[in-house]
Order: structure tokens, then sequence, then C-alpha cells
């Protein structure tokens, strides 16, 4: 909770911020110095100029020197538990991301890098494996430490992923950081909390640029930023008491849309991996407009997420107004439903 926050956790993470909004606002010049810069193809990539993938960067470069220095003075991180799985392994999957904006690489080359990535953390932060799937309304689900690794690293490797396929909008990926790290700190957790407060002021201004179109994520936020908030979350769960409904209702919407196309990809003879327009969030951009649409979806993750976390009993019930609510706008959005308003 925000009155945790000690002073020297304050800040830091107004020192983060500071450094965040340094590394914006030298994009252009940063970005062409690393060879990371997003140019339009007017097919998918519809934005009017070059613009610098660097806010995932900015993100996670205050992130790893925060903590790099909570490994240092424990009183930074409120005697985290995971800075180390964060430092190394977020940091890793943050490399990946960055490697591949320079260099693109096969979607199996980056998957093994994540499931590798996922089983090292364990390794590093054994705590973050659960011994058992805590739920709001049934009982815990045990489950044996072999299948228990198996579905860490299929899950965070999935979740990091769906994020990613999110990431064609400006302002969605950032603000589903910015709602996500606001409900882990509601969420309490100590360590995981101050983690997420860097996240929330830095995701904030990076929101700030992207919907200015001064930045784009990039790999770094995509992979590095979804892999830390994975990692939280593991830690929620197992450690403070976060259930399992909370965080499918937090995660639903991204999960979801990546579900769907890597099912209904394969059916119309295209690779799963193939990308296209026909993301949730392109089809809320074509129906509705751009802010319009953006507002919807990042609605559709803020409400039920706020209310799953300070009434984790009702978790169910936003999960099923979720599941409604995404299965209706997919409808009127789909090319049936607009041919059917259309006058005779």
């Amino acid at each position: 909770m925000l009155s945790g926050f000690n002073g020297m956790e304050i800040g830091g993470v107004l020192a983060s911020l500071a450094l965040a909004l340094g590394l914006l606002s030298v994009a252009q010049p940063l970005s062409a110095r690393l060879g990371v810069i997003d140019h339009p193809d007017e097919r998918r990539k519809l934005h009017a100029r070059p613009t610098p993938l660097v806010g995932g960067i900015a993100m996670m470069v205050p992130l790893l020197i925060w903590t790099a220095l909570g490994l240092i003075w424990p009183a930074l991180s409120d005697g985290a538990s995971i800075p180390l799985a964060v430092l190394v392994c977020g940091g890793g999957a943050a490399l990946v991301g960055f490697l591949d904006d320079r260099a693109p690489y096969s979607p199996t080359i980056r998957f093994m890098a994540l499931l590798l990535l996922s089983a090292l953390a364990l390794f590093l932060s054994p705590q973050l494996l659960p011994t058992e799937f805590h739920w709001g309304h049934l009982a815990p689900s045990p489950v044996a430490p072999w299948m228990s690794v198996i579905l860490v690293a299929i899950g965070t490797t999935g979740f990091v992923n769906s994020v990613n396929m999110a990431d064609g909008q400006d302002g969605c990926v950032a603000g589903m950081f910015v709602i996500w790290a606001a409900c882990i700190i509601l969420a309490g957790g100590d360590g995981a909390a101050d983690i997420a407060a860097v996240l929330l002021v830095t995701g904030l201004a990076v929101l700030g640029f992207n919907l200015a179109g001064k930045v784009f994520l990039g790999g770094a936020g995509a992979y590095g930023v979804t892999f830390v908030f994975g990692l939280l979350i593991l830690d929620l769960h197992n450690a403070w008491g976060v259930t399992a409904e909370t965080i499918i209702v937090w995660l639903f919407l991204p999960i979801a849309d990546c579900l769907r196309l890597l099912i209904s990809r394969p059916l119309h003879g295209r690779s799963p991996f193939q990308g296209d327009r026909n993301h949730f969030h392109h089809r809320l951009h074509d129906r509705f407009g751009k802010g319009a649409g953006l507002a919807i979806y990042l609605g559709l993750v803020a409400l039920p997420a706020f209310t799953a976390t300070v009434k984790p009993d009702l978790a169910p019930d936003c999960l099923g107004v979720l599941a409604l609510a995404y299965a209706g706008l997919m409808w009127l959005t789909s090319t049936a439903a607009i041919h059917a308003r259309r006058p005779v």
C-alpha cells in the first residue's frame, strides 16, 4: 500500500521517474544510436513517421537499477524476495525483445529463450514456484513441483507473447502496464508493490509519450516489462494470497485475444504467428475510432481489474462480465455485424 512506502523508497521511485523522462526526452538520438526505430510499411504499421522503440527501455533501465540497488540495500526493496529474478530474468527478457527489434528472429527462438528465462527465475527465486493454486470460491488445488515448473514456464511465455501481440496501438499495452501496476500496489505485497510503483510512474511517462506518437514500447517493453509483471503476479499469488480468479480478471483480455488468433489464423490457412489487423484493439479502432476504441479496451481491462482487486469475492462475476463483453464486441466489430447494419 502507498502508506507503507518509506522515504528511501519514495525517493527511489521519483528518481526512476526522472531517469525515464530523461531517456524519453532523447528518444530520437537514443533509438538511432541503438538501431531500434520502427518504420511505417503502409500495411500493418500505419504510423506517420519512423518512431523510436525505446519506451520499454525507459521503463526497464530504471527498474533494473532499482532492483540492483535493492540487492545491495534491502531497505530500498522492503526485503523483497524476487529482485534477483527480476534483475537477471527480467533483464534477459528485455534483451530478447531489444535484439528482436534490431534484427527480427524466429518465434521459436524467442519462445525457447522465454522458457529458459522462466525456468531460471524459478531457480533464482524458488518461492515463485506455486505448491498449490489459491481460489477464492474453491478449495486450493495442489500441484506437483514438476507440473508447477511446466505451468509457470508455459504460462509466463504465453503471457509475454499475448501482450506482445496486443502491442499494435498507441496506449494499449502501456495503459495495461499502468493498470496492472496500480492493481499490484492495491493488492499489497511489500516488495512487489515497491517494484510496481516504479513500473507505475515510468509507465505513466511512457504512456504520455506513446499517446503523443513520440515513442513505441518496443520489444524491451513487450517482453521485459511483461515478464517482470509475470514474476510479480506469481509472488502475489504465492505469498500474499491474491486469488487465481483475480489474476485471470487482470490478464483476461490480452490472453483471450491471443488464444482466439492462435486458433483462427490456422483455420484460415495462415501461420498463427503471421501478423494482421484482426486483433481486438484493431477491430475496436476500425469500428469506433482510435480514441474511443482505446478507451473501450482499457476500460474493459481497468474496471473489472480494480473491482476484483478491491473485492476479490466479485472476481468470478467480473470474469463473466468480461467474457460477455468481449464476445459481444467481437460480434459487433465483425464483418457480418457491419453488413447487417447497412441499409438494404
